[in-house]
């Protein structure tokens, strides 16, 4: 009697259970109004022109004639110009000085990730620190910050983990899903575990012989130069005056405080003296320099080099190899290489990037450059996954960065330079220092958190200074976290869709553009569309009857399929001359571009056309075209180019 009672009622539950999901269903499919769609009607009209930004002379202009800056910042890296973007949008009068390029050093030669770090999270929960743990979660929300404020310069990339013994795939699959659990809200993707056939199927070109499973996480991946450039122009428009090639040469000080610096114009040799209430060093691996020039009275730099006191130089290597090294759509991620450390073997710009090493140096270089060891060393690594021989002619780039490691130089004894001892007391995470005369150091760090250091500073900046004589009343509070830098507006992710219809491009060229420029690759396709000449591809201007005004796209030019392999055209080095500040042939190969580091040899095979057109943009005489060509040649000579890929010294001028 018992049984059928409840079984009755359980079956009076189903029944009114079947009929709340039924009337569900009813409400959400028939009676809930439609969302409306997103079709070509909700999106603003391509961005066809826009007003030229300041010129590089009225820039100048601009240096000398404001009397006092609100703050001064030495270095045009990640951190400087994400605290100039910072500053500027609060109020502040900014001011940012570059020794030489945007992205010039460590800020263009990362791995190009902008991720929490599993390594991190692995020695936050295996070493017990919270120090890590609190490093993994400050750099996955800063993660969500890039993916959202840069859309077209960021993705998400799912990386694959080789699993080659059973008893790891719970192991590495736990660590997947605690990394998403610490994003929280800000999770991109669930992990999840592919099995030997489908990582085949997804892989052809690995290893399965051994294989168990993968373990899939996902993390973002950007252009590291071009965000850099970004933020850089995105301070210029919210009214910085940021300046490259501009080399500081002493800080001025007064009652021992710093109240500004002398500077130089590297390209005209002419000196300004530029006052501010603030100074902030944020020259990255070159941050000791700045501190030597502080601790001198006079604000001078040594008479001779000095060893680094707060940034521990170690050298990165990264190399780029052909696309079919790697699955078009997901990263490999190597957990315990030979000597303990992770690489990580990532798509990246229709090629594939490998590394990093990690080698200890006694100094920082000016131009650090890839050994072959280094090189090797990579290539080894790889080969332990690739089913096909992994051979060195097929490295098309290489290049070093140097790690923003850093040690607090106040604890470090005197006669001790910052390499010294074991790595226990160095700073995971960015570092923050105020001398005794006001300078503001911000060093260490990662790109990924490059916002929130930047915050951090300006932060700082204000609680020590103020700035509009109201206890900084007037100043708004921190924006970073609500706009959206340019290029980024307006965009969406099927943009290249946009720029096919609009102008009958290839698809190839139309990616490229969307993903690098966002909303403003139509002003490039606008200048592109005014002339065959702007259409070729920049290795074009090389040739002897190169003449601007004559030059049609036709086989007589030696326009190949070849040519067109990297999408990189005149209207785009024109459109970098116009809006983008470049003054070199390496701001635009280099950084502007990435074409150096996809392919160096087709990089050198661009210089003279590069040359060319920027002889006639910037009015060069022949002396100086030949020394930016020169100075080219020389830099991308060193990026790993295998001698028996092709001749070097062809291309090198010695």
């Amino acid at each position: 009697m018992f049984r059928k009672v409840l079984n009755h009622k359980l079956t009076k539950v189903a029944l009114a259970g079947a009929g709340v999901a039924g009337s569900t269903v009813i409400y959400l499919d028939y009676i809930r109004p439609a969302n409306p769609p997103n079709i070509v009607t909700s999106y603003k009209p391509l961005k066809k022109e826009l007003p030229a930004p300041p010129s590089r002379d009225e820039l100048l202009k601009k240096l000398e004639s404001t009397a006092n800056f609100d703050v001064l910042i030495i270095g045009g890296g990640a951190t400087g110009t994400g605290t100039a973007v910072d500053a500027a949008t609060r109020g502040l009068n900014v001011c940012l000085l570059e020794k030489n390029d945007f992205a010039s050093g460590t800020s263009s030669k990362s791995t190009k990730m902008a991720h929490g770090g599993v390594r991190y999270l692995e020695k936050a929960i295996f070493q017990l620190s919270k120090a890590q743990l609190d490093l993994v979660i400050e750099a996955l929300n800063e993660r969500g910050n890039m993916l959202r404020t840069a859309p077209h310069l960021c993705s998400v990339l799912p990386i694959m983990i080789p699993v080659y013994k059973w008893w790891q795939v719970p192991y590495f699959f736990v660590g997947c899903k605690m990394y998403d659990w610490f994003a929280g809200h800000q999770n991109l993707r669930s992990s999840t575990i592919f099995s030997r056939e489908m990582t085949a199927a997804m892989a052809p070109m690995m290893d399965d012989a051994n294989l168990k499973a993968t373990c899939v996480y996902h993390d973002g991946t950007f252009n590291d130069a071009r965000m850099n450039a970004t933020l850089a122009i995105t301070a210029i428009d919210n009214g910085a005056t940021v300046l490259n090639y501009i080399e500081v040469k002493q800080l001025i000080k007064e009652a021992g405080k710093i109240t500004g610096v002398l500077a130089i114009d590297r390209e005209t040799k002419k000196e300004y003296t530029i006052k501010a209430k603030s100074t902030v060093n944020a020259t990255g691996p070159f941050a000791d320099r700045i501190l030597e020039m502080d601790a001198d009275p006079q604000g001078l730099p040594p008479k001779e080099p000095q060893a680094p006191r707060m940034v521990v130089p170690s050298s990165g290597v990264h190399i780029v190899l052909p696309e079919y090294y790697c699955p078009r759509d997901m990263g490999l991620l190597d957990p315990s290489t030979s000597d303990g450390r992770v690489m990580f073997f990532l798509p990246w710009q229709g090629k594939v990037l490998a590394g990093t090493t990690d080698t200890p140096l006694k100094s920082v270089p000016e131009n650090p450059v890839p050994t072959e060891e280094e090189i090797q060393d990579i290539l080894k690594e790889l080969q332990k996954y690739i089913v096909f021989p992994v051979q060195r002619e097929d490295v098309l780039s290489a290049w070093s960065g140097i790690r923003p490691l850093v040690r607090d130089p106040s604890k470090l004894p005197k006669g001790k330079d910052a390499a010294s001892g074991s790595t226990q007391g160095l700073v995971r995470s960015h570092l923050i220092t105020v001398s005794d005369s006001n300078l503001l150091t911000i060093s260490g760090g990662k790109w990924t958190t490059y916002r929130e250091m930047a915050q951090e500073t300006v932060d700082t900046l204000i609680k020590k200074n103020d700035f509009d004589g109201k206890q900084n009343s007037t100043l708004k509070p921190c924006q970073t976290n609500k706009i959206i830098l340019s290029g980024g507006e307006d965009y969406s992710k099927n943009y290249s869709a946009r720029l096919i219809h609009e102008y009958r491009i290839p698809l190839k060229l139309a990616k490229h553009l969307s993903h690098n420029y966002g909303s403003r690759a139509s002003l490039i396709l606008e200048l592109y569309h005014q002339s065959d000449v702007n259409k070729l591809p920049i290795t074009l201007a090389a040739t002897q009857d190169f003449h601007p005004s004559e030059t049609k796209a036709s086989e007589d030019n030696n326009l190949s399929y070849q040519s067109f392999d990297e999408p990189f055209t005149i209207a785009e080095l024109k459109y970098s001359l116009k809006y983008e500040y470049i003054r070199t042939p390496m701001d635009f190969l280099g950084r502007r571009t990435r074409l150096a580091f996809l392919n160096a040899r087709e990089a050198l095979g661009a210089v003279d056309g590069v040359v060319e057109i920027m002889r006639q943009e910037l009015k060069w005489d022949d002396k100086t075209a030949a020394a930016m060509a020169a100075e080219a040649k020389d830099y991308i000579g060193k990026m790993g180019i295998s001698p028996k890929r092709f001749d070097v010294e062809e291309f090198v001028v010695q």
